[in-house]
């Protein structure tokens, strides 16, 4: 059975504002350097608890992504607005030095879209099973 694009699109697009919307709830808003007791040393407010949380968010959408229209779905509606908000938000942060953004993009969009396909394939494959048994 081929899936259309309007299909995909019904399902990627709430997921789409759902990441929006746990992304603006689960991580910080600036994301720019914040001094510390230290005059020399600035620290970053994105924590390993927001990066934990994010990563979570991200998989259980994609896991609903798949159960409910495949991989397809999953990569447009969680892994392609994760990585664009990533983007915007590093690009926008005022830091020391150089901002490395695209570099930092570079090295994070591999791990999500296959972390994203990856839990998209589980759903799948849940729902599979679910309407063999």
């Amino acid at each position: 059975m081929m899936r259309t694009m309007t299909g995909v699109l019904r399902t990627a697009v709430p997921l789409a504002a759902l990441t929006v919307l746990l992304s603006w709830l689960v991580l910080p808003a600036d994301w720019s350097a914040v001094p510390t007791a230290d005059p020399q040393t600035y620290a970053s407010p994105v924590t390993a608890g927001h990066w934990t949380a994010a990563a979570v968010a991200v998989a259980v959408l994609a896991v609903a992504g798949g159960y409910a229209s495949g991989a397809g779905a999953a990569l447009l509606g969680v892994a392609l607005p994760a990585v664009a908000l990533y983007c915007y938000r590093s690009a926008t942060a005022e830091v020391i030095g150089a901002n490395l953004w695209p570099v930092g993009a570079l090295f994070l969009t591999p791990p999500v879209v296959a972390g994203v396909a990856g839990a998209a394939v589980l759903g799948r494959a849940v729902r599979r099973r679910r309407e063999r048994a």
